[in-house]
């Protein structure tokens, strides 16, 4: 195998990482509105997500094995396949036991392209010189994540707006055809540019992974958990993950409300989760600045970000009260302020759990962050509807937007543990 160079690798993660997440943003806008146009209630995509998040999270942990057993590259060629097939079936399915399995498929391609294409990047480069630079090449890749996921919503929120019918394909399906014929171009990119060195050594089997699998659960939580300080950061992933699904599940119907149909809804959904995406990036910048006003406290820091972010979702429940154009103003600064806060903490929050763990621990921390993201998206999921039944979509923005801004408390530096006195 040719050698190739810092920038060529940097080059190709980014590419990768990019036509990973493209899909992901192309859907974003439309999903729920066509879900709904198909017949489904809130009820029922909230169990569909709830589904999602539950094999998302049976698979988080066994995916570094995979990798073990298939290579990243093999990880990742599995990954596109089953998102393209998703995708593909998503665009035509009608039928509430067709969305249950494109639920399961894109689930699985979710966690299966989580992790490898950074760990592969990371790997050759320090095959090739084991202090060369990587924090250039994973400032790049969360860039283009940003901007794909960026475009991509803006992409697939006009395209139900501008495109008419095409044949079988009705506008709010369009962008469900065109993520599945990005993963072709992710296929593509993986299969050529992931070049992956001969392992050496035994290679795990399938079966012998998965029954390790309970053991590796159980190191985690006794690893997260195990510590107050650790378990408190850990918990402000699960807070987080209830917010985020509160704003994903709900924004796209509401806004339909206000519009009034949803292509219209689909195309200002696409707006308002680019801002959203801008803000968060514009508030990881701020982080710095930030952190010196609160003379480089990373935990007061984190805090001010958590309570500015649940304030600006919260700040959402008014546009329960005003005319539609008012209305989407609202939710689109209540987005941005959500984002940014968010952006503010999430530096700060990786640094203050990055202090808490050795360098052996971080890939099951990162792991466990993720299962708890999950795990609170898939009750939330299921409490989301029944709080919309009782109160309405902006009340269950201003408890979800309260409770985020409450979490701002876990970020309290716990007191030291008093030594035991010998006597």
């Amino acid at each position: 195998m040719l050698p190739v160079s810092p920038s060529t690798l940097r080059s190709r993660y980014v590419v990768i990482t990019a036509l990973t997440w493209l899909p992901q943003g192309i859907s974003m806008a439309a999903m729920l509105l066509l879900m709904a146009d198909r017949g489904m209630d809130l009820v029922t995509i909230g169990i569909l997500f709830t589904l999602q998040s539950i094999v998302v999270t049976a698979l988080e942990l066994p995916t570094g094995g995979f990798s073990d057993v298939i290579g990243r590259r093999g990880v990742l060629v599995v990954s596109a396949l089953v998102g393209l097939a998703g995708f593909a079936w998503m665009a035509f399915a009608h039928q509430v036991w067709e969305f249950v399995a494109v639920a399961v498929l894109r689930g699985i391609a979710r966690a299966l392209s989580t992790g490898p294409a950074e760990a592969w990047y990371v790997d050759a480069v320090h095959a090739d010189d084991p202090a060369g630079d990587i924090r250039t090449g994973l400032a790049f890749g969360q860039t283009a994540t940003g901007i794909a996921l960026g475009v991509g919503t803006l992409v697939g929120g006009s395209m139900p707006f501008i495109l008419p019918t095409i044949g079988p394909l009705e506008p709010l399906a369009t962008p469900m055809a065109l993520s599945a014929l990005l993963y072709l171009g992710l296929l593509a990119s993986v299969l050529t540019g992931m070049t992956e060195p001969a392992r050496r050594g035994p290679t795990p089997t399938v079966g012998a992974l998965m029954r390790d699998v309970p053991a590796t659960i159980g190191a985690g939580v006794k690893l997260g958990f195990g510590r107050r300080a650790l378990a408190q950061l850990l918990m402000t992933f699960a807070v987080l993950g209830f917010a985020l699904n509160a704003v994903e599940l709900l924004t796209p119907g509401w806004l339909e409300v206000l519009v009034g149909d949803a292509e219209s809804a689909a195309a200002v959904y696409g707006m308002v989760t680019a801002l959203g995406f801008v803000a968060s990036a514009v508030g990881s910048l701020l982080t710095p600045l930030v952190a010196r006003m609160f003379g480089g406290n990373a935990h007061l820091t984190a805090m001010v970000g958590t309570v500015f972010a649940g304030a600006g979702m919260a700040s959402m429940f008014i546009s329960g009260y005003l005319a539609a154009s008012e209305g989407v103003i609202v939710i689109a600064i209540g987005y941005g302020l959500l984002f940014l806060g968010l952006g503010v903490r999430g530096p700060v929050q990786s640094e203050l759990v990055h202090h808490e763990v050795a360098a052996n621990q971080r890939a099951t921390v990162v792991s466990i962050q993720s299962l708890l993201m999950q795990a609170s998206g898939a009750v939330s999921s299921l409490t989301i509807p029944w709080l919309v039944a009782v109160w309405s979509v902006p009340g269950t923005w201003l408890l979800s937007g309260v409770a985020l801004a409450a979490s701002a408390v876990l970020f309290k530096r716990p007191s030291p543990q008093p030594r035991p006195v010998t006597v």
